[in-house]
């Protein structure tokens, strides 16, 4: 197997740090609406390929969504779509502070 790489695109070291602030926003959000306190001190990459698979990975999607970002044709193009995602989400969350029960599927199920 052969890595190949990925192109970086317009403008991707600028727009990684305009998705880490809305990351940490999201995350903040995120938080707040489950009641529980954020883990301070966790240092965030900063090389823009690295903050696109991780943002991608990290934010509660469904599988289209996470596909779409999966397949952009680049670094700067997975960034944006990731920066409009984070914004739309943050908003919902603001506006509406209920989760999806992600961990509903992690448990078994009980006939109860």
């Amino acid at each position: 197997m052969e890595e190949l790489p990925e192109e970086q695109g317009d403008d991707a070291g600028a727009l990684a740090e305009g998705v880490l602030r809305a990351f940490r926003s999201y995350q903040k959000r995120l938080a707040g609406a489950r009641e529980r306190s954020l883990a301070t001190g966790a240092e965030l990459p900063d090389e823009p390929s690295v903050v696109s698979y991780l943002v991608a990975a990290a934010t509660v999607l469904d599988v289209p969504a996470r596909q779409r970002l999966l397949q952009a044709p680049d670094t700067a193009t997975r960034l944006r779509e990731e920066l409009k995602l984070l914004r739309a989400e943050t908003a919902v969350i603001r506006h509406l502070p209920s989760l999806p029960a992600t961990e509903l599927t992690r448990k078994p199920t009980s006939p109860n």
